[in-house]
Formats: C-alpha cells, structure tokens, sequence
C-alpha cells in the first residue's frame, strides 16, 4: 500500500473517525472502504446509463418484434392453459 495525505474540514473527518469508531475500524480503513464503495456505486452508475441508452436505442426495434409474435403468445396461451377448467 502506498501512504498518502489528503485534506478534509474537520467535521468531516470527525464524522468519519465516528463512524469508523462505531463500525470497529480506523481512519484509513474506513477512507479505504469508502473510497471503494464510492468508486464502486459510480460504476453501478454508469452501467445502468449504459443499459438505459441500449433500451432506449433499442425501443421501437423490440417493441415491433414483440407486435410481431404477440399472436404467438396469444395461441400458446389459449392452447396450452386450462384457465378456468376444472382439474380432471
């Protein structure tokens, strides 16, 4: 692990050395985790953008496709459910 320095307001750094107090840590380890936490929620981030523009790229492609086989889904469902009917 490399040492560095950062600069923070105190009641910043307050909150975290009670936080990392309540949660049995120290300063850096908590900073550790919370850097890595934050690191990892921003990569959540911009993957759900990413998926958000596939399906939006990708919108009036499926939704046409889905038109296209719905009488297929129509068919199977009236052919192979028992809907109603009483178990023999």
């Amino acid at each position: 692990m490399r040492r560095i320095m950062i600069t923070m307001p105190h009641d910043l750094l307050q909150q975290a050395d009670e936080a990392a107090t309540r949660l049995h840590s120290n300063r850096s380890q908590f900073i550790r985790q919370a850097v890595k936490f934050f690191l990892e929620e921003q990569r959540r981030r911009e993957l759900r953008e990413l998926l958000k523009e596939g399906y939006l790229a990708h919108a009036e492609r499926d939704l046409c496709i889905a038109e296209e086989f719905a009488y297929a889904d129509y068919e199977a469902i009236t052919r192979y459910t028992t809907w109603g009917e009483k178990d023999a």
